[in-house]
């Protein structure tokens, strides 16, 4: 209970007061005494002055933010100041407002390269080559994949075997197991354009006439 420290603290004192009375009261019984009872004393005959009060401001300080990351490319090379979010404004966008990758490569506002060690990279082949896909008693839900905008970015071992079989209605591929991550679902909805807001660039006749 409360009663019960300050009873404690009034004896503390007391016993202090009787402690300092039987040894009296000279300046060296004082020292000692100021010396129990209180913390960094200085020594008989010299005074020590009053630290100066810091006073600890009551917002936070502001921080400048880092600067862009700059990056050497290669010892040969310039730097390069790469500010992400003006260059997603630059590019070119879809009709859903998402980056229309294939027109960037095409007008030249981005150059991919073939691999992390450009030196060391197979050389890229373009595949000119339209696969057409038609579901059975669907023609108007027919795919028509195009090779050469995806070779343009990527070589061929990225998709062949370990997505898609290379023959032409081999795969099992339907719209749910695209949603679910398969097949076109690898890249598209998370890298390329999304799939539920591209349906007419794969199933060209859902665009209307062209």
């Amino acid at each position: 209970m409360q009663w019960r420290r300050y009873i404690k603290l009034l004896l503390a004192v007391v016993l202090f007061a009787v402690v300092g009375q039987g040894v009296g009261c000279t300046l060296a019984t004082r020292q000692e005494f100021m010396k129990v009872v209180f913390e960094d004393v200085p020594p008989r005959g010299q005074h020590k002055p009053p630290e100066p009060y810091v006073g600890h401001p009551r917002r936070q300080p502001v921080y400048e933010p880092p600067p862009p990351v700059m990056v050497l490319v290669k010892a040969y090379e310039p730097v390069f100041q790469y500010d992400w979010k003006t260059m997603l404004r630059a590019l070119p966008k879809d009709t859903v407002g998402g980056i229309d990758w294939v027109s960037a490569l095409a007008d030249g506002a981005i150059e991919p390269r073939t691999s992390i060690d450009p030196e060391h990279a197979p050389q890229q082949i373009v595949l000119p080559l339209d696969v057409q896909l038609e579901p059975e008693n669907l023609p108007l839900f027919k795919v028509t994949f195009p090779h050469e905008p995806h070779t343009e970015w990527l070589a061929c071992d990225n998709c062949h075997p370990k997505i898609f079989t290379m023959q032409a209605g081999a795969d099992p591929i339907s719209m749910q197991k695209i949603y679910a991550g398969e097949y076109c679902g690898e890249c598209h909805g998370k890298v390329a354009f999304a799939v539920a807001t591209g349906c007419p660039r794969c199933h060209l006749a859902l665009a209307g006439p062209q």
